[in-house]
């Protein structure tokens, strides 16, 4: 298919002037609008598929996996740490009676070897418990001492994740900084493309861009290759488009992008 020609009726503002030769045709100038929007979008693919985003996920996934390892042990610890506590408070307890005990067996005032053989055989009960239950938290402090170690490595190596996180954090955002710097420059220089180039003729071109879906839709036409599907023309069909008029589209047959020759 071969559209008309674009823009014959207006007058085309100025060219953009090339490095040191005749100015662009209008066609050449919606070329060069086309490569900045395909290098606008190489800049959004790039920032898009950094390999930090990668690396990122990665941390991610270390840090989510940390986090469920962590609660497990958090979760012993504090199970037995309540079993410890609950040992050494009733310790206390026996300590108390002992001492209360033993100030009653040593009181002046007992004078009943009943009462004071009672005594002497609760201080021997509670002497035998206290040393079942202290052997107890023995056990206990013996069990958390690896849980306890192991909870302190996993610390560290959350410590290290979250650092490389950082380091990957800083590398995407310079990357992103200096993208969108560039997407700025490049989106400037576009603007002053369209500004000279044939409105009848940009119009053409965003109205096939905004339709396209990620297709190209602009092409250079490279001896008898489009390289916008990087397919040779037929003979025939290439003859017939270099013998179009240069201000006159024309499309690939092959792919339908427009053709700058």
């Amino acid at each position: 298919m071969t559209p008309g020609a674009a823009g014959t009726d207006a007058a085309a503002p100025d060219p953009v002037p090339s490095d040191g030769g005749a100015a662009p045709s209008p066609l050449e100038v919606l070329a060069q609008i086309g490569d900045l929007d395909v290098r606008l979008g190489q800049i959004t693919h790039h920032v898009t598929n950094l390999p930090e985003r990668e690396t990122r996920a990665g941390i991610e996934a270390e840090l989510g996996a940390f986090a469920s390892e962590a609660r497990v042990l958090d979760a012993q610890i504090a199970g037995l740490e309540r079993q410890q506590r609950r040992h050494e408070d009733e310790v206390a307890l026996i300590e108390t009676k002992r001492a209360h005990n033993s100030e009653r067996l040593y009181d002046s005032h007992l004078t009943s070897p009943k009462e004071a053989e009672a005594l002497t055989a609760e201080a021997a009960s509670l002497g035998r418990r206290q040393i079942e239950i202290e052997d107890q938290i023995l056990e206990l402090m013996e069990e958390l001492e690896p849980l306890n170690e192991a909870r302190a490595d996993l610390a560290a190596r959350e410590t290290e994740a979250a650092q490389r996180m950082e380091s990957v954090d800083a590398a995407i955002a310079a990357a992103e900084s200096d993208a969108d710097s560039e997407r700025r420059a490049v989106h400037a220089q576009r603007a002053e493309l369209v500004a000279a180039a044939d409105p009848a003729l940009v119009s053409t071109y965003e109205q096939r861009r905004s339709q396209s879906r990620g297709a190209p839709v602009l092409g250079r036409l490279v001896g008898t290759t489009c390289t916008a599907c990087h397919l040779d023309l037929a003979s025939v069909e290439h003859e017939r488009i270099t013998r179009l008029d240069p201000a006159e589209l024309a499309e690939c047959p092959e792919c339908g992008a427009l053709l700058v020759r």
